[in-house]
């Protein structure tokens, strides 16, 4: 999971929200987000000899998510905590399901199963991927699992973190059918898929029903699009200045050299006069010089007279 108050905080403000998303009507996508967050964040350990199912996050809302449809699909009413120990400053809550009876039950009606290493896995038998809703509600159960993102002003980044390569495979197969592209890392012992562009993160989030996160993140795609086209302004502003400042610089070095060959009398009144105003104004562009004669010139009547007095020098030059 991502760290940093920032992070943590907006994920969670996200997981409030997906959890008031309904789907209470569709018992298939109550199934499908129930899986989607058993295998991204569900142990099956051992306690006093016997096997219990727990679900540690940080999550409040996703934590009372599980629990209502535990409740609403099985009649389980399962125990819940909050632990005592901090991580990161911010509390963990549990839930847990001890009964036997409650285990089997969820394992024979569920879209999961249990691997040899006790290890939570899709087996959804194809049914989570026939309907739209389904696989909208199922990557909702993941991002509420195991899903964390950054603040949007702080970077594009979401990623979703497993330890099953099956579950890894399932998730990206439900991701490509909606077009979305996504990036695999390792890191330590465990398996991260992430996203790292505000298209695609936008297109999540649309999918899984974020309005808020859509909102930020196309809010924040309209300021880089603002601030990459103000960028592109000042870079053309630049790059012309640069090629004002050189042409001016050449225009004074042909000036300057018919005055040093005592030749620059020879030059008609009209050039004389452009000739003077640019080593009076020696970064003014074109346009400002004509401005200030009087008669006013165009810009291409100035650059026309300066290419005269080029040709002129370059005589010279030539003896």
């Amino acid at each position: 999971m991502l760290k940093g108050d920032d992070a943590m905080s907006f994920s969670s403000e996200l997981k409030e929200e997906l959890s008031k998303v309904s789907n209470h009507n569709n018992y298939c996508c109550m199934l499908a987000e129930l899986a989607g967050y058993l295998i991204t964040n569900c142990n099956i350990e051992k306690e006093n000899g016997k096997y219990i199912l727990k679900m540690t996050t940080e999550s409040a809302s996703a934590i009372r998510r599980v629990y209502n449809a535990l409740k609403k699909i099985y009649g389980i009413i399962a125990h819940t905590n909050i632990e005592n120990v901090e991580s990161n400053k911010d509390k963990l809550f549990e839930l847990i399901v001890y009964d036997d009876a409650d285990l089997k039950n969820i394992f024979k009606n569920s879209l999961v199963n249990i691997d040899i290493n006790l290890q939570m896995v899709i087996d959804d038998g194809e049914k989570i991927s026939q309907n739209d809703c389904c696989m909208k509600s199922f990557l909702r159960g993941v991002f509420l699992g195991s899903g964390s993102i950054t603040e949007p002003s702080s970077g594009n980044h979401l990623e979703i973190v497993l330890s099953n390569m099956q579950n890894v495979n399932f998730i990206n197969s439900i991701f490509s059918k909606f077009g979305i592209t996504t990036k695999l890392i390792k890191r330590k012992k465990n398996l991260v898929i992430y996203l790292k562009d505000a298209e695609s993160i936008s297109d999540f989030l649309r999918i899984v029903g974020s309005s808020k996160g859509i909102l930020l993140f196309e809010q924040k795609k309209v300021e880089k699009e603002y601030r990459n086209n103000v960028n592109r302004k000042i870079n053309f502003e630049v790059a012309n200045m640069d090629k004002t400042a050189v042409a001016a610089s050449e225009q004074l070095k042909d000036i300057l050299f018919l005055k040093e060959k005592n030749v620059f009398g020879k030059l008609p009144d009209s050039l004389k006069q452009i000739a003077d105003m640019r080593i009076k104004y020696p970064e003014a562009s074109l346009e400002k010089i004509g401005n200030m004669l009087n008669p006013k010139l165009s810009r291409s009547g100035v650059s026309h007279r300066f290419k005269k007095i080029k040709l002129f020098a370059e005589e010279v030059r030539k003896g």
